[in-house]
């Protein structure tokens, strides 16, 4: 008991103050963008029918290339694959990579870029370090052109 009358919660809360700052701030940044991300897909679902969406899809799968009026000729760069460290997944990266810690957890998800505004998880990790080394792995495999990659 002698030891909790040297106990002063106002030191205490002025030393963690600035940490959960930026604890909220980190949450609400991260909801935020989630809820831009969600209606920016919503507005462009209800712009395009299902006719015309499938149609870009294919084209953007399928690959397309044109030639300028300069005769510069544009191709699309080919996009990897990722496979999933269970196999149960492949996924198109469009280059976007993030790490994302699960909520109240130590655990989080390489989170891949598989369009314009949309992230999917491919692999979940125990750490975030464990997390970053494959995020490691997957850019340096784009980095050097390659088209098919395994976790």
């Amino acid at each position: 008991m002698e030891e909790n009358k040297n106990f002063d919660i106002d030191e205490i809360l002025e030393e963690l103050s600035p940490q959960i700052e930026d604890m909220v701030e980190d949450a609400v940044e991260d909801k935020v963008e989630d809820l831009v991300e969600d209606a920016v897909e919503d507005v462009l679902d209800s712009m395009f029918d299902e006719r015309v969406k499938e149609a870009l899809e294919n084209i953007i799968r399928d690959g397309f290339e044109f030639v300028l009026k300069d005769g510069t000729v544009v191709r699309p760069k080919e996009r990897m694959k990722v496979l999933s460290p269970g196999k149960s997944r492949l996924l198109v990266c469009y280059g976007g990579l993030r790490v994302e810690k699960i909520y109240k957890s130590e655990n989080c998800w390489l989170m891949v870029q598989t369009g314009p505004n949309r992230y999917d998880g491919i692999g979940r990790y125990k750490t975030r370090e464990e997390a970053i080394e494959a995020l490691k792995k997957v850019a340096k495999a784009m980095e050097d052109g390659v088209t098919m990659f395994e976790l």
